[in-house]
């Protein structure tokens, strides 16, 4: 109890200080701006009021920015996609039993040249097929089948 009366007690305080300080004229901070002798009325200064054809446009101009906002986070959902899809296959690949195979023959072999294309065929993704093409190719096939079995 004894708190909140002291509590209120220096809010009231408080209060009056500031008051008694504010009120004085001495402590009044000058003015540095002074207003020139022909003011010009605010009237002329604020620009008038906007019509409704700017208000159409503007509308337009928001939907418009709205729908290329949704036209471009699409594009970037089916970009993210296609990455995540070709990242997969990619793995598929590189997990597959001919692709270790190939990868085991040129630790062990000296044909490197013959090796090397058999890895390149193995075990990266051909940017050249088509993304219809690529499920239904009979080396895609079987690479996806032995992968998910030995996974």
């Amino acid at each position: 109890m004894k708190m909140m009366i002291g509590g209120a007690a220096l809010f009231v305080l408080g209060g009056i200080s500031v008051y008694l300080l504010t009120s004085r004229p001495d402590a009044a901070i000058p003015p540095t701006y002074t207003q020139p002798a022909q003011a010009t009325p605010v009237a002329e200064v604020e620009s008038p009021a906007p019509s409704s054809a700017d208000a159409e446009t503007s509308i337009a101009n928001a939907e418009s920015f709205y729908e290329e906002a949704e036209a471009r986070r699409e594009q970037q959902l089916a970009d993210k996609a296609e990455a995540d899809r070709l990242a997969k296959l990619t793995a598929i690949k590189e997990r597959s039993v001919e692709c270790k195979f190939w990868k085991q023959q040129q630790k062990t072999s000296s044909a490197a040249a013959k090796i090397e294309e058999k890895i390149i065929q193995y075990c990266t993704l051909q940017t050249s097929s088509s993304t219809s093409s690529d499920s239904s190719t009979p080396s895609s096939t079987p690479e996806s089948t032995t992968a998910s079995a030995g996974a």
